[in-house]
């Protein structure tokens, strides 16, 4: 988990993590980083894992952060890492930054030694407010942490087939053209799955009810029709009630959904999964 905060004077961006560091932490936080610099410009940073209580991050995936972009170019940034395994996972980070980079983020102990580095007097942060993209990208994530809780662990070799079957479908639905091959149905376990990484689902665990004639059914009993998109459309009435759609690199979405993997999922209902609720997104 982490919270974003800003000391305006300063211009200073401070990213608190805490309980446990995940994967997934890495990837929202870069994505609401991005966000608050398109919004307000570059800040010098500060990641502070004080209240960190476990690390759940493989070292291939620190090794791999360390050779993209940096996320705030040119500005100072200061690392808050009280204690192992936190301060050697980070002083790696370092390492390979510079060897990459050319450049390495300042590596302290205390809070107070990376406002002395940044040359803070009495700093005063404010909660960077979570814009609507941010809060749909936590509800899910939430949702995958709570079937993993619910569904255990699923056999490794199923996991790398079923990755294997999302990453060839999404380049079906990729491709452009008369000559693009006729496109297979991604549906929303898929999807799930390519998140998941100690569990499976499928469409028969995924129930919504019907925003039109209010029947109660498992997405396996939806008519999912196949394109660009993939619709589920209730079997009564014809409503629509899950799209999904292939994010273009680059392009933002039109409309609100979740993102997950390539895909933005847009959802006209609750979506009960084993373990979750994936609330409705659209209005």
């Amino acid at each position: 988990m982490f919270h974003l905060l800003h000391d305006v004077h300063h211009n200073v961006l401070l990213t608190r993590f805490s309980g446990s560091y995940v994967v997934t932490d890495i990837s929202l936080r870069d994505k609401a980083v991005a966000r608050f610099v398109a919004r307000y410009g570059l800040a010098r940073g500060i990641l502070d894992y004080s209240a960190v209580e476990a690390v759940d991050i493989p070292i291939e995936v620190v090794v791999e952060r360390s050779s993209q972009p940096p996320l705030l170019p040119g500005q100072a940034r200061v690392i808050v890492a009280p204690r192992e395994p936190l301060w050697a996972m980070n002083r790696i980070f370092a390492a390979h930054r510079l060897f990459r980079q050319g450049e390495e983020p300042i590596l302290v102990r205390s809070i107070e030694e990376a406002y002395q580095a940044l040359s803070m007097v009495d700093p005063v942060f404010e909660p960077v407010a979570i814009d609507p993209v941010s809060r749909l990208e936590e509800v899910a994530h939430d949702v995958l942490a709570g079937i993993e809780s619910c569904r255990g662990t699923t056999d490794a070799e199923e996991r790398e087939r079923l990755r294997r079957k999302m990453m060839r479908m999404l380049d079906t639905v990729l491709e452009r053209g008369p000559g693009a091959r006729k496109v297979s149905a991604i549906t929303l376990s898929d999807v799930l799955n390519a998140m998941l990484s100690r569990a499976t689902v499928s469409d028969s665990d995924l129930k919504t009810t019907c925003a039109t004639c209010n029947s109660h059914l498992p997405l396996s009993r939806y008519t999912i029709s196949a394109g660009r998109e993939t619709t589920y459309a209730c079997p009564g009435c014809g409503r629509v009630m899950v799209v999904l759609a292939a994010m273009d690199d680059g392009v933002e979405p039109s409309l609100p959904g979740y993102e997950m993997g390539r895909f933005i999922v847009r959802t006209a209902g609750d979506i009960e999964c084993p373990g979750a609720m994936l609330p409705k997104c659209e209005p």
